[in-house]
């Protein structure tokens, strides 16, 4: 008699991996972020980008069945490196600045925590809300942080008076 205990094996694996959680082949953008002036002067791959954060964010649903409202847990946690949009999307590392610093600018990005090469930090950055304001007096302006640390034996560069 042939042996079933592999036919078995096989079927419990399967039951396995549809308890794993898939990430969704969904992505969720308002209506009101297209609409918006900071979303229709992005210029670039800063659009496509965004869209490569909002796949970085985790949907989880809160509350009772029928009841249930969408949560972002991870909204500012969000880990994108130069490397990864190279390898993965092909976007050299200057069109990746340029389309941060342009979100960043217009009000859908911000850097929670600034990473660095030289100790292999990752940045992280968080989505903001800002671009509802854009365009009006009450819009915050962000724009990336400089580095303000001397590395090697650089001199510090005269002020122009």
């Amino acid at each position: 008699m042939p042996d079933d205990r592999g036919r078995i094996d096989n079927v419990i694996d399967l039951k396995k991996e549809d308890k794993k959680k898939k990430s969704s082949p969904i992505i969720v953008v308002e209506k009101e972020i297209l609409k918006s002036k900071a979303w229709l002067e992005l210029g670039g791959v800063a659009p496509q980008i965004y869209l490569l954060f909002l796949i970085r964010r985790k949907v989880e649903k809160i509350g009772k069945k029928g009841h249930e409202r969408t949560s972002f847990p991870n909204s500012q946690e969000l880990e994108f490196s130069y490397k990864e949009a190279k390898a993965k999307f092909d976007i050299t590392q200057p069109r990746f600045i340029r389309a941060v610093d342009s979100l960043i600018e217009n009000g859908f990005l911000d850097i929670v925590k600034p990473g660095g090469a030289l100790f292999r930090e990752k940045t992280l950055y968080g989505l903001s809300e800002r671009w509802k304001k854009y365009g009006t007096s009450e819009f915050k302006e962000n724009s990336r942080a400089k580095r303000l640390a001397e590395y090697g034996h650089c001199r510090k560069k005269k002020e122009k008076k």
